[in-house]
């Protein structure tokens, strides 16, 4: 019989093919009787003559070995082309574990993204106006306070004065960040009202220190708005 090398780096089809070359092999085999010599033995060499049944007998036998042989090394074969799926199969879940940590950059990006667009959403979205002021004295500091964090047209809620001037909520904010937005108030004192002469109003006097250092000080005019739900509103000053 001849004789079939498997190496383990060969595919599937190189094992199937050895396999099909192997049962020609052995069937070739199987077609071609043994030459005998001149007394019924193998050629060349003298042996004793044999009745029939022995020779029936030994044909059995070699078929029988051959038939043997045959399977084992076909399990040989199927054996190796098993361990070659396995072996493919072991790389392949391998290979699938080794993509897993890839995914986290995107699942990181994604995650990112969500939260410039809700950044953005909530930085576009229009910040709410403050509430009216119940009294004069905070009318004055909520029109401080809302420049001190930025919330110009929130400051124009305390003091509309503004907004009939410039036209809009909008373009007075532009005119207080233009007065105030490079050196912002940091720190704001607010004196008590003070009732004027012959009128409704009062005056509220302030102090303001600003990001600079230099304090700005001045005194609004301020009166009831006369709206139901009586807040106060800064008539001038500025």
């Amino acid at each position: 019989m001849a004789r079939i090398d498997l190496d383990n780096g060969g595919s599937e089809d190189e094992l199937a093919d050895a396999l099909r070359q192997l049962e020609k092999q052995q069937e070739k085999g199987a077609e071609v009787p043994r030459p005998e010599g001149r007394d019924g033995g193998p050629s060349g060499v003298a042996t004793p003559p044999r009745s029939k049944a022995e020779i029936e007998a030994a044909r059995r036998r070699a078929r029988r070995e051959r038939e043997e042989e045959h399977r084992r090394a076909r399990g040989e074969i199927e054996g190796a082309v098993e361990a070659i799926r396995e072996r493919q199969i072991a790389e392949e879940r391998a290979a699938v574990k080794k993509q897993g940590p890839r995914r986290w950059p995107w699942v990181v990006l994604g995650i990112v993204a969500v939260a410039v667009i809700v950044v953005a959403v909530l930085a576009l979205r229009p910040e709410p106006l403050p509430p009216p002021a119940m009294s004069a004295e905070e009318a004055v500091r909520g029109f401080w306070d809302a420049i001190a964090t930025g919330h110009y047209q929130g400051a124009t809620v305390y003091y509309p004065a503004l907004v009939d001037k410039y036209g809009s909520r909008k373009q007075a904010a532009v005119y207080l960040v233009e007065k105030f937005g490079e050196d912002p108030p940091t720190k704001v004192t607010v004196g008590e009202a003070e009732p004027l002469p012959e009128s409704d109003d009062v005056r509220v006097s302030y102090e303001v220190w600003r990001r600079s250092g230099r304090p700005y000080t001045g005194e609004f005019v301020v009166r009831n708005s006369g709206s139901e739900k009586a807040d106060y509103v800064i008539v001038t000053g500025m």
